[in-house]
């Protein structure tokens, strides 16, 4: 809570909670740093300090500030928290009401009813006026609490807190302060003025009492406020005394009127002022501690010289007593002695403390001294030890409150040892009384009261009554002598003194006093040393006591027939003596004396387990026969009774179970219903008689304790009956639980006992159960052994069943009462409530187990179940028990058990679909039920843990998390379901459309989710942040707000919810851990937290919410604290700090009695699934081995043995779970933070990360990443998910990398250098961050052979993503980049030169560090590449070794390909390939796996042909022969059906599958051309072999072709016509005929030749001018038609005509579609060019487009969100469109001038080599032109004609036109065509 000093709130609410806030949190810091500074915190409490001196006087009311409110009406007002505002006339008439009521200032009361208005919404209910009422209240108590914790951590003598130093100085004197001004006088004021009556009838006389479900609420919140109010003066008064007029105030006040409680013992705030009392008179701490007489001097008893002088007159006795006392000073008479006990004692301390202590007057104060012993005897005369015992020790709060119970420890332990002549004469007095009473037995006459009731009795039942309940072990200061510890001087005679009390009492006790000790013997008892001392043969023992009882039991048994027909009859009360026999005469003493022997028995055996062992075992005692012969014998029923609990007590050990359970077996105690000799007769004959059932109850809790004890016994019974337990049920069940309701009952509360143990009995029973087919009773005869308890309760739950009715309405009345906060017996009906919960929650866990068994078994079993029955709607309102289950949630605050066990009845019961749905409609469609149940939620969610204890925090911490758990549980079902009803959503309606809202606004309700966000806020705003531990429900908040992220429906609301918040997501994001040190839970937490963010980011970048992402980004990439370098520590990079990649496998232990071999099967056994992973069931263990136990014959000393190595294997298996807990942790952190890593690099904007701060943040995360993770050790989870984020960082890496070069002007060496650095600082040592990131990505790879291969398949792909980084290879992101002139190059049949610009400066460090790794790397790629892994992971290597190869084409990769066989194997599987390649055609084919491998593989295939060498050594190895023989590639599909299909699906059609596989293999073919040359014959007749290998294919395409075919025909058709044009020639025709094995495909060469020049007409008119086709490819087909037909002219013109008239004929075609190309080319080239300066334009012209404009351009496809994005999506698609158009019209100009070119070669050959030279009378020359002359015919002239029409000045001059932007060489080029051509025609003979 924020402290605003200026403008605090000044209400009569909001100030006190925010001081006890702030004095809370002060407090609880434990050094380290506060929530602010301590000047602050003094300033705070400065300001309040004349509220704690005026404590509970309210400002006053002012007139003027009545008028100023009711013109407020009218006028309006300024109020300090909402400033100037107009009061409606309801809200002043409530201020002016509760002004009169509360006695207040009227502007206070208007601030209150404001406070009030704003807490409506998270305490929904009460009215405006009604809510300022109880927020009053609320703040007194803040305020008193505040005043407490001050006044508690205040420097004493009784304890210190925990805390900063400075900050415990100044609470020290600033309470000093307070105390010195008055402050305890005016607390005791307010306590006397606010009574709970008067303060409930000023609210009743003003009609300001709330309903009745807040009315609770206020009387507790009165109550507590006086509880307060009275524990700052007992912690004043504990802490530093009290000052002599407080004292003596509080004496008279306390002696004149106390207030008790029903039972008669002081009430809470009366024992609080009275142990104050006791407090303030006692010096104990001289001899408790060390420093004591140091801590004494602060003491006022020591400070204050008169104080003592003043008690004495205070407290001494009269002279003479007045008889006639009345009423009034007998009640003081009892604190007056108590505190005279406490004076004297305290005087008898300071007696034997230093002299230094009697500085001044110490003559004066030694005569003081001495009246102590004269205190101590008045205090035990005016029965001090009687009104402790009465009045304070029967406080249940004093078991509860830690300083009371160690202030009466000290005073019995002072008056031990410091009186113990006191004590010798109580005893002697005893005696004297004991003799006494005697005498008048003999006699037959009864004692008086005087002779019955001692002094030491009343001490002794002190001690019984204080360490009965003492859960501190202050009884072990009475057997430290006993121990073998060292002890100073005066601890060591105290111990003695206290363990003489002990040991002495009973040796010289008499018989009037034996009860009384022997029970306080009971509360003392401690493991070992109490039976050792009874262990003992003198005096009292406990051989006296059995044996005792043994005699008894005898005499019992050989007492004739008068008492045989009612042998189990018992008395009420002691039978008369004449009705005896005297032998057996047994007087009410006697029995007493029993019980508590059987106490002291009882206690010894739940102490030490060795003492039961040796009671039940010995033999000459027999104790456990003869107790169960006892209750079989006529005895007194509270005897019998006893018995039962002596018993359960000696049966709850596993060792002396059996014995107990054969015992009692035996006896025979439970038979059937009509013996005489059965706990039915006693039940039914005394019992129901005396309306009271302590027999019942003890027979329960023996059951019940050995059930607990050992395994159930199930051959019990065997041989006189059928073996098992059922008859002990059927007692419990049929003549116990069943009746108990309708059964008669003296005290009401007791019935509710008697259920509370059954119930306990049912549930212990229940949850040892599990259900097995062999529990099924046989068709048609008895069983041989019953079933287990469990199954009898089970099947009775599971229909309808009077249990199953009992169950059930005993959970609705139980709620209905404890909703109306009865006082009596609210234990007991908590108790029920919560095993009635508990019984429902395990009979639905059972249901499907025992339906499964029941069909397994064949038994005809009618289960209804209880999941169907529990849904019955019953009552006036016909609400099912789930409605119920949720009411008991909404009593959270007041019981927590109750409240956590219903929540796991909701969790179970909710799991079927049905039940969550009757649940949803029972609760929705009720407006004011639903506001309760979800109020009710909200109120145990927000419990305070500490207000119950220890356990009840426990209690509240797991219905917390239950609720949490259930929400979790719930939210993946179909909405709406019952968690988002809780959480807010509208659930009549779609819950996408939810609003939700904080609570209050736009009238939200306060729902589960609110509650969830202020425990994760709380959590974070908790001191210590970096090294605080979450807990499960923090866990489990986090996983909620995850869940509501992720899910689609309910992530928009949420999502806005959390943004409103303060962004809570980014703000939680920032609060780092150190996960060093960190428990899995912590790291769960933040795992859920960091995924939560992960949701925010990918929706907000989804949805454009730049705000939202803004928020996130400043959150987790900037670092205000460096604002100059916010990358450099950012907390993206702290959240993967110090996370531990690695866990520690559990050391199996050496195992000293089990086979090592047999117990690992065994855990193996039992490991089962849990969640992602796997886990070992502890209980499946312990079960196995309890069973091995069970079955061991073995000595107790070998069962302890055993019973040690299993809790040995149960700790092993415990550190299994825990290391697999924490690698799955690990693990799912390690993902979350890689989901959140990952999602911001995609959907950060530029404007929120630049490239700049994007590039060094991926840097310095994959140094950090990789520098964390050691490849060798690294878990294998997380090992897979950190290689995938090094590539997904490396894609991102390289995508800047590409943007940041775009916009770049630099040479590729200057922009290394700007983007990564200086050279010098790339090429020192590894430890920079690239060298690095490379040097650890290929030592992985190197040492994950055996690693999954999903991680190798990330490795190399963030491998190769850093090569084409390095590489600077043409990507999509650069398509201005491509490399045209490479095309034409190999195109015209040169060969690719390598460009000789200088290697990089990276390239070159890349270079260095691969060459650093030797062949190892080489072989592990190549291996990679051919071996039997994953075929993506063979594609990924395949293209890591194409990218090496490209930048490093030394021979050291062809020599390892080559040398080692890998090159070989590669091509080899190409025809292994082929099946799978041919099965990839089908129409519905398998896989197409093989289909990417061959791709893979062609493309390394490729790159190798790249160079002269690796062309040769891919040629010489078989490639182009292996593709020859591969039958896929003549399995080309049907060309009109196949590429008319299109790919709108994930797999691609045939025809493109087709192309997939014919694409590569002709570019490998080209690359080979390029790279040896068209000259190469060798080269040429192997690619003439594979196409004619695949001749049919080759036919069909070229057939098929023409300038309007699909787009897939056109590229098969490019890259085969590209082949042809560049394998043909006239060298390779005669080759082809020369050689033997290709003299058979002479015609198919001519087919083909015939087909390429038949392509040319028919490419003649280019296609129409449209958007969607690709013109370049019909460009790129043209260029190599015109390169064949150019080609074979040329040869053709070589050869002299050898091809006679038809290839004349096909010249003569090819020459006027040349032609014809030419004009048509020319013209399309002036289009282009129009086009793309009509681009050019539009560019220049967009910074001036209207939206309207920018939205035509763009179309319909897209809708840019801003007029700032439309005009960047209208200029990166116009940047675009320009270079789709320059690309083309490109094309076009290249095309144009091949046609030139072709219509030259033409000219030639028609006009200048046909015809015979003038001048050349040569007969070969005559001859050659002869020839093609015959050929051509009349086709020389028609082309000259043709010539002549066309090449007309302007057409010359706009193809000269076509060169005017290039150089001047391709002008001349031209220039010299045309020329030539009019020459021809100019100058033919023609």
């Amino acid at each position: 809570m924020e402290i605003n000093e200026a403008n605090t709130t000044e209400d009569l609410w909001t100030p006190y909670k925010e001081l006890a806030a702030v004095v809370e949190g002060y407090l609880a810091t434990e050094g380290g740093v506060a929530p602010y500074a301590v000047h602050t915190f003094e300033s705070v409490l400065r300001r309040h300090k004349q509220t704690f001196l005026s404590l509970f006087k309210n400002p006053p009311k002012n007139p003027a500030n009545r008028e100023e409110l009711k013109r407020g009406i009218t006028e309006g007002i300024t109020l300090p928290s909402v400033g100037r505002i107009m009061l409606s006339k309801e809200l002043v008439d409530e201020a002016i009401i509760i002004s009169d009521m509360l006695n207040a200032n009227e502007l206070a009361c208007v601030e209150l009813l404001h406070a009030a208005q704003r807490q409506a919404a998270r305490r929904a209910g009460p009215a405006r006026g009604l809510l300022a009422v109880l927020l009053y209240h609320d703040g007194r108590r803040a305020l008193v609490h505040a005043l407490r914790d001050l006044v508690t951590a205040r420097d004493g003598v009784s304890w210190s807190i925990n805390g900063r130093e400075e900050i415990l100085s100044y609470v020290s004197r600033y309470v000093e302060q307070l105390v010195a001004d008055g402050l305890l006088g005016g607390v005791l004021d307010a306590l006397r003025r606010s009574s709970l009556d008067s303060e409930l009838e000023l609210l009743r006389r003003h009609r300001a009492l709330p309903p009745r479900q807040h009315y609770a609420r206020l009387v507790a919140s009165i109550t507590s406020t006086r509880k307060l109010l009275a524990g700052v003066v007992f912690a004043s008064s504990a802490q530093r005394g009290l000052d002599r007029d407080i004292l003596l105030r509080l004496l008279n006040e306390q002696m004149t009127s106390p207030t008790r409680g029903p039972t008669g013992a002081l009430d809470d705030i009366s024992l609080a002022l009275q142990m104050a009392l006791l407090y303030a008179l006692d010096l104990s701490v001289l001899h408790r501690r060390e420093d004591g007489e140091e801590l004494a001097k602060k003491l006022p008893l020591i400070q204050d010289q008169d104080l003592i002088s003043v008690l004495l007159d205070e407290l001494s006795p009269p002279a003479q007593q007045n008889q006639s006392q009345d009423t009034q000073d007998k009640r003081a008479s009892g604190l007056r002695a108590l505190c005279q006990l406490s004076l004297g004692l305290a005087l008898a301390a300071l007696k034997r403390a230093p002299q230094s202590l009697l500085r001044r007057g110490s003559e004066a104060k030694v005569e003081l001294l001495d009246q102590d012993e004269v205190l101590v005897d008045a205090a035990i005369d005016g029965e001090a030890f009687e009104y402790l015992e009465e009045a304070i020790l029967s406080s249940e709060t004093v078991a509860t409150e830690e300083y009371y119970q160690r202030r009466i420890h000290s005073l019995i332990t002072d008056f031990i040892v410091l009186m113990h002549s006191k004590l010798m004469e109580m005893r002697v007095k005893a005696e004297e009384a004991g003799r006494a009473a005697q005498m008048y037995a003999a006699e037959g006459l009864a004692a008086p009261g005087t002779a019955r009731r001692t002094r030491l009795a009343a001490l002794l039942r002190c001690v019984e009554r204080l360490y009965a309940h003492d859960p501190r072990g202050l009884r072990h200061d009475y057997w430290r002598a006993c121990d073998a510890s060292p002890h100073t001087y005066r601890a060591g005679g105290r111990a003695a003194t206290l363990f003489k009390f002990v040991r002495l009492s009973g040796e010289v006790v008499v018989a009037a006093l034996l009860a009384a000790y022997l029970r306080a013997l009971a509360a003392l008892a401690v493991p070992r040393h109490t039976w050792a001392l009874l262990a003992r043969r003198d005096a009292l023992s406990a051989h006296h006591l059995l044996a005792a009882l043994q005699l008894y039991h005898r005499n019992l048994r050989v007492d004739a027939a008068p008492f045989a027909d009612r042998a189990h009859a018992s008395l009420g009360a002691a039978a008369l003596p004449a009705a005896r026999p005297a032998r057996l005469l047994v007087r009410q003493e006697e029995v007493e004396a029993m019980i508590a022997a059987l106490k002291l028995i009882a206690a010894v055996a739940r102490e030490d387990e060795a003492a039961a062992a040796s009671i039940c075992e010995n033999l000459q005692w027999d104790a456990v026969n003869c107790m169960f012969g006892l209750i079989c014998c006529h005895v007194p029923l509270q005897l019998k009774a006893e018995l039962c609990l002596t018993l359960a007590a000696l049966g709850g050990a596993a060792g002396t179970a059996p014995r107990v359970w054969a015992a009692l077996e035996a006896a025979q105690l439970v038979a059937q219903a009509k013996d005489k000799r059965a706990l039915n007769a006693e039940l039914l004959e005394v019992e129901c008689r005396i309306e009271e059932y302590p027999l019942s109850r003890a027979f329960l809790a023996l059951l019940e304790s050995l059930c607990a004890a050992a395994p159930l016994p199930r051959a019990l019974g065997a041989g006189a009956r059928p073996p098992g337990l059922d008859p002990y049920v059927e007692h419990a069940l049929v003549r116990l639980a069943l009746p108990a309701p309708h059964r008669p009952y003296v005290k009401p509360y007791e019935k509710w006992q008697m259920l509370s143990l059954c119930f306990r009995l049912f549930v212990r029973w229940l949850d040892q159960y599990e259900p097995a087919p062999s529990d099924f009773p046989p068709a048609g005869r008895e069983p041989d052994v019953n079933p287990p308890p469990g199954f009898r309760l089970l099947m009775q739950l599971q229909t309808k069943s009077e249990f199953l009715r009992l169950v059930l309405t005993t959970l609705d009345e139980a709620h209905d009462l404890l909703d109306k906060q009865m006082e009596m017996g609210q234990t007991y009906v908590e108790e029920t409530l919560i095993s009635a919960l508990q019984i429902l929650e395990r009979a639905l866990a059972l249901e499907r187990p025992l339906t499964t068994a029941a069909s397994e078994a064949g038994r005809s079993v009618l289960i209804v179940g209880l999941s169907k029955l529990i849904l019955a709607p019953e009552g006036p309102c016909s609400t099912d028990r789930l409605v119920t289950c949720c009411r008991v949630v909404s009593l959270g605050a007041l019981l927590p058990g109750a409240a956590a066990r219903a929540v796991a009845l909701l969790a179970r019961a909710l799991r079927w679909p049905a039940a969550a749905r009757q649940l949803l409609a029972s609760v929705a469609h009720r407006h004011d039920l639903a506001a309760e149940i979800r109020s009710g939620f909200v109120e145990c969610l927000e419990a305070e843990e500490g207000a119950a204890g220890e356990e009840g925090a426990a209690a509240a911490r797991e219905a917390k998390e239950g609720i949490v758990g259930l929400l979790l549980q719930l939210l993946p079902n179909a909405p709406p379901n019952f968690a988002h009803f809780l959480l807010g959503y509208q659930v009549h309606d779609d819950i996408s459309r939810s609003a939700l809202h904080e609570a209050g606004a736009a009238g939200c309700p306060r729902t589960c989710l609110h509650s969830v966000l202020d425990i994760l806020d709380a959590h974070i705003a908790a001191p210590g942040s970096p090294d605080r531990e979450a807990s499960e429900l923090v866990e489990k908040c986090y996983q909620v707000v995850y869940t509501l992220c992720a899910r689609p429906q309910t992530s928009a609301p949420a999502l806005r919810l959390l943004r409103a918040r303060d962004y809570f997501l980014a703000r939680h994001v920032k609060q780092v851990v150190n996960l060093e040190t960190a428990s899995a839970r912590t790291i769960s937490a933040r795992s859920w937290a960091v995924r939560a963010c992960a949701c925010e980011a990918g929706a907000a970048g989804a949805a454009r919410q730049h705000a939202a992402l803004a928020a996130l980004l400043a959150a987790l990439a900037h670092a205000p604290a460096r604002p100059t370098q916010e990358w450099e520590w950012c907390v993206i990079r702290q959240c993967i700090e110090g996370l531990p990649v690695s866990v520690t496998a559990a050391v199996e232990p050496r195992w000293e009695l089990f086979h090592a071999e047999q117990l690992r099967r065994a855990i193996a056994e039992c490991d089962v699934p849990a969640g992602a992973g796997r886990r070992v069931s502890v209980p499946r263990v312990h079960a196995l081995l309890a069973r091995e136990l069970a079955s061991l014959r073995a000595s107790a000393p070998q069962r302890t043995l055993v019973t040690a190595e299993i809790q040995k294997v149960l700790d092993y298996v415990t550190e299994i779970n825990r290391q697999r807990n924490l690698a799955a942790t690990l693990t799912h952190y390690y993902d979350s933070w890689r989901q959140l890593t990952e999602i911001l690099f995609c959907v950060a904007p530029d404007d929120l990360l630049n490239l700049e701060s994007r590039k060094n943040l991926l840097l310095n995360i994959l140094q950090d990443l990789l520098n964390k993770i050691p490849p060798a050790e690294v878990l294998p989870q997380i090992g897979n998910l950190a290689s995938g984020t090094v590539l997904l960082l490396l894609v991102n890496l390289r995508h800047c990398y590409i943007l940041q070069k775009r916009e770049s002007n630099l040479k590729s060496s200057e922009f290394e250098a700007s983007f990564f650095g200086p050279s010098n600082q790339i090429m020192q040592t590894k430890s920079l961050t690239l060298k690095f990131i490379l040097h650890k990505i290929l030592s992985w790879i190197l040492v994950s052979s055996g690693s999954s291969q999903k991680m190798r398949v990330n490795l190399y792909g963030a491998l190769l993503n850093f090569l084409n980084i390095v590489n600077l290879k043409p990507s999509p992101a650069e398509p201005e980049e491509e490399e045209m002139n490479a095309t034409y190059v190999s195109r015209l049949d040169s060969s690719k030169a390598r460009p000789s610009k200088e290697e990089s400066t990276l390239k070159s460090m890349v270079i260095d560090v691969i060459n650093g790794f030797g062949d190892k790397l080489c072989s592990i790629v190549c291996s990679d590449c051919i071996g039997a892994g994953h075929d993506v992971c063979r594609m990924v290597a395949l293209s890591c070794l194409d990218t090496l190869i490209d930048i490093n084409p030394g021979i050291d990769w062809m020599n390892m390909l080559t040398n080692q066989g890998y090159l070989r194997s590669l091509i080899d599987s190409l025809l292994q390939d082929d099946e799978g390649l041919r099965e990839s055609l089908e129409a519905q084919p398998k896989s197409l796996r093989v289909l990417y491998v061959y791709e893979s593989k062609m493309a390394l295939l490729i790159k190798m042909a790249g160079t002269r060498l690796g062309a040769e050594t891919v040629l010489a190895q078989g490639a182009l022969a292996a593709l020859a023989a591969t039958r896929a590639l003549d399995c080309h599909p049907d060309v009109h059906a196949a590429h008319h299909a299109h790919d709108d699906q994930f797999v691609p059609s045939v025809a493109t599958r087709f192309r997939q596989i014919i694409v590569p293999a002709l570019a490998l073919c080209d690359a080979l051309l390029t790279t040896l040359g068209s000259q190469n014959h060798s080269c040429v007749l192997h690619i003439t072999h594979f196409l004619l290998s695949h001749v049919e294919c080759v036919d069909m395409v070229l057939r098929a072709a023409h300038p309007n075919s699909p787009q897939g025909l056109l590229v098969e058709l490019e890259a085969l016509t590209s082949v042809i044009a560049r394998a043909s020639n006239r060298e390779v025709f005669g080759a082809v005929c020369g050689d033997t094995a290709l003299q058979a495909c002479v015609a198919s060469v001519q087919r083909v030749q015939g087909l390429m020049l038949a392509l040319l007409p028919r490419f003649q008119q280019p296609p129409p001018q449209q958007p969607e086709p690709d013109v370049r490819l019909y460009y790129k087909v043209v260029c190599n038609l015109l390169l064949y037909a150019r080609n074979t002219m040329c040869g053709e013109a070589e050869g002299g005509g050898a091809g006679g008239a038809g290839a004349a004929e096909a010249w003569r075609r090819a020459g006027g579609a040349a032609l014809q190309l030419l004009r048509a080319l020319l013209a399309r080239r002036a289009a282009h060019d129009k086009l793309l300066a009509t681009t050019h334009h539009q560019l220049h012209s967009v910074p001036a487009m209207t939206l309207a404009d920018m939205k035509k351009l763009l179309g319909d496809e897209s809708t840019p969100a801003s007029p700032l994005e439309a005009r960047a999506a209208v200029l990166a698609r116009l940047r675009a469109r320009a270079r789709v158009r320059a690309a083309e019209l490109q094309y076009c100009e290249h095309a144009l001038h091949a046609a030139a070119h072709l219509v030259w070669a033409h000219a030639r050959l028609c006009l200048r080599l046909a015809l015979p030279v003038p001048h050349t009378n040569t007969d070969t020359a005559l001859s050659a032109a002869g020839t093609l002359s015959a050929a051509l015919g009349s086709e020389p002239a028609a082309l000259r004609e043709r010539l002549l029409a066309v090449f007309t000045d302007r057409f010359v001059d706009d193809l000269l036109d076509t060169t005017k932007n290039q150089p001047a060489v391709q002008r001349g080029f031209l220039e010299v065509l045309l020329k030539d051509i009019k020459t021809m025609i100019q100058f033919s003979p023609l």
